[in-house]
């Protein structure tokens, strides 16, 4: 059969004063060439390299067992739950051979046989189990592969967090090999933990924000079954507004006394930059230069007034001090952007 060199004289990294001691790896090819890539790109490895850098202290024989057994594990992991990599018996006497060919036998591809879910008794509802015996069938089939099992048990936990579960967790998995066929039983058992609700929510981080305000935008209220779907709404209902900036939603460890869930939200409220505050500079200037004028229009106006009238009607009084008030805020607002930027 063909070899492939994966790494060819280890001595280009180390140097050679390590030729000597570390040999060249091999790798016979199979009959998949998809996994014969995965193989050669996994076999050009840091360990590997570090191993040849310290390979007369430590020796090469530890080193290359190891990779061999990561190449295994890689190769099950991929779906061939009974592959091996064996290697040619090697001269332990004085130096190293030159070169280790490594063979690695796939076997069969294992497929999804069945898929076990242990642990689901204390959920409270046939539902709940039943909608996750639904999703694991959706398994059947396919490739054992380690990236299907992680999948599986992505969705367990999604669905028992979904039925009120925030605390779920996986205590065991594995793809076991089921006898006389190629295929193989997923297998992963949950720990549920506490059934939770909802509970009140707490600020932090306010500034010019009010809580009362914040709570409007909660789509649940206290005492409802928790759902982190509902609690993503409100996490983009609070970024939503357009005084926040940022926002992190904390769960407790665990549930109080009522069953319920204290949650915290952690506010960054945007901050108005001076930049942003030149509309209201030219505002201010504005309403300064009118109310200037509406004074002067008035003392003018008061000076010619004829006998027994002394003052302007009321709205015309009140119009002036309306402007001057606007004015002096926006300018002191512009002040202290500039000499406090946020």
């Amino acid at each position: 059969m063909a070899t492939l060199a994966c790494v060819a004289m280890l001595s280009l990294f180390a140097g050679p004063s390590v030729a000597a001691d570390f040999p060249a790896i091999e790798l016979e090819t199979t009959s998949n060439d998809t996994l014969d890539g995965v193989l050669r790109a996994a076999l050009n490895a840091p360990e590997l390299e570090r191993a040849a850098e310290g390979g007369a202290a430590k020796g090469w024989q530890a080193a290359v067992e190891a990779e061999r057994h990561r190449l295994e594990e890689l190769m099950r992991g991929q779906g061939y739950l009974h592959a091996r990599v064996e290697m040619p018996d090697a001269a332990t006497g004085a130096g190293s051979p030159d070169k280790i060919t490594l063979k690695p036998v796939a076997g069969p591809l294992f497929r999804v046989g069945m898929v076990e879910v242990d642990g689901l008794d204390g959920v409270a509802t046939d539902a709940v189990r039943g909608d996750v015996s639904r999703q694991m069938m959706e398994a059947a089939g396919k490739a054992a592969r380690g990236d299907l099992l992680a999948t599986l048990e992505d969705e367990v936990l999604w669905r028992l967090r979904t039925a009120s579960y925030p605390f779920v967790r996986v205590t065991e998995r594995a793809l076991l090999p089921m006898a006389g066929q190629a295929l193989a039983a997923a297998r992963i058992v949950v720990e549920p933990g506490a059934s939770a609700r909802f509970g009140s929510v707490a600020y932090s981080g306010l500034v010019a924000l009010k809580e009362d305000e914040l709570s409007r935008l909660q789509p649940f209220k206290q005492g409802d079954p928790y759902d982190p779907d509902a609690l993503e709404r409100f996490r983009e209902a609070l970024l939503s507004h357009a005084s926040v900036k940022n926002v992190r939603m904390r769960l407790p460890d665990a549930v109080d006394a009522n069953g319920q869930l204290q949650l915290r939200a952690e506010i960054e409220e945007e901050q108005l930059r001076a930049a942003d505050a030149t509309g209201n500079y030219r505002t201010g200037l504005i309403a300064a230069v009118s109310a200037i004028a509406a004074l002067a229009i008035r003392q003018v106006s008061v000076a010619s007034l004829r006998p027994g009238r002394s003052r302007w009607p009321l709205w015309l009084e009140v119009v002036p001090v309306l402007l001057l008030a606007a004015a002096f805020y926006l300018i002191a607002q512009r002040m202290l952007l500039l000499a406090f930027p946020g």
